[in-house]
């Protein structure tokens, strides 16, 4: 090869290899170029992302303390509605029945009586609204009962719609030759005495009425028979003057009764069989207490009544009123005295107390005296 060809191809590849490296630069900027061209993009890219995000984060943050506030809406108001059903006083309940602890009131003409009422919760005598549909009979006065002439009615007691009726029989106390009577029936104990001379022996009427007891007992296997009955002003005298002295005078007058003031001596009164405090637990005294009402006698001194009454307890003393009267005391738990609305005190009783004592003052003024 001559050597101007080869100077000439010497140049050639200088020339190639200088485009080679070229080329190669070339291609090395475009690349890096590139490169950094997608690292600048790719934080703009993300902070597109992130904006977009907060974008959208508000918009949930809101509706998720929308959601957050209606619950807690709700829960106010839940707690609102229990708060208010809590503060709100609650409605008073309706009153209960009234009731009242006599079912008849008896009172004397110029007495006065009070109703006493069984009243439910929160109800007091001064709410209670009282009337009669007869004022003519009774005078009405807060509960207090006042007889203005003889006959009967009806006083009602009222709260609301709640009420109670209490008939009330306005009775008369008349004095007829020196004997005490209540509408006709004879009343004789510590406040109303019997004449010396007053001698009537065993009425018929009681007699009769006893037999006819005694033998519907006997059908039942008991025997029921007079011990005692009646007994003269003179006899009473002597049987009371004998336990003054074998005992005292107020132990007398607890068991037994001054003279002119027995009821033996009305003819009326019967002491069954023998005087004995077990005679009550007897089927006898039983069957007495449970049927007596039934032929017109009462037990006449029951248990429980001894400051009624004013004598100690006696099962086997009873008296004659008439069927309608004793059914009624037997049925309302009535003594004589509660019946006819009357004291039994002596005037000279040593704790006699100052009602008791304004009482038997009143009692010693009839009604009506004939």
């Amino acid at each position: 090869m001559s050597p101007d060809n080869h100077e000439v191809r010497k140049e050639r590849l200088k020339y190639i290899l200088f485009v080679i490296i070229l080329c190669a630069l070339l291609g090395f900027g475009i690349f890096t170029i590139r490169k950094k061209s997608d690292t600048s993009n790719q934080p703009a890219l993300i902070s597109a992302e992130e904006t977009t995000e907060a974008t959208l984060q508000p918009e949930e943050t809101a509706a998720a303390e929308t959601s957050a506030a209606e619950a807690t809406e709700d829960t106010s108001e839940e707690a609102t509605e229990d708060t208010t059903e809590a503060i709100l006083p609650t409605e008073p309940s309706a009153p209960g029945p009234i009731a009242a602890e006599v079912q008849h009131l008896y009172v004397r003409i110029n007495h006065t009586q009070r109703i006493q009422l069984d009243l439910p919760p929160g109800v007091s005598q001064n709410d209670i609204r009282w009337s009669t549909d007869d004022p003519d009979i009774v005078d009405l006065a807060a509960g207090q009962v006042t007889g203005l002439q003889k006959g009967t009615c009806i006083v009602t007691a009222s709260y609301g719609e709640e009420h109670v009726d209490i008939p009330v029989t306005v009775r008369e106390l008349t004095i007829v030759n020196g004997i005490t009577y209540v509408d006709g029936l004879l009343v004789v104990n510590k406040s109303y005495s019997l004449p010396a001379e007053y001698d009537p022996g065993l009425l018929p009427i009681t007699e009769e009425a006893f037999n006819v007891l005694a033998e519907d007992a006997a059908k039942e296997g008991l025997d029921l028979y007079i011990g005692s009955s009646y007994r003269s002003y003179d006899f009473q005298e002597k049987v009371y003057n004998s336990m003054v002295s074998g005992y005292s005078k107020q132990y007398a007058d607890e068991l037994s009764a001054r003279p002119g003031h027995s009821e033996h001596q009305s003819g009326y009164s019967i002491d069954c069989n023998s005087i004995d405090n077990n005679f009550a637990e007897t089927p006898a005294g039983q069957w007495l207490a449970a049927h007596a009402h039934e032929y017109g006698f009462i037990i006449r001194f029951p248990e429980g009544k001894e400051k009624i009454t004013g004598y100690a307890y006696e099962s086997w003393h009873i008296r004659y009123v008439g069927i309608e009267h004793a059914t009624n005391m037997y049925e309302q738990g009535l003594t004589l005295e509660e019946y006819l609305d009357v004291k039994s005190v002596y005037d000279d009783a040593e704790e006699e107390t100052e009602d008791d004592a304004e009482e038997a003052e009143e009692n010693d003024t009839p009604d009506e005296e004939e």
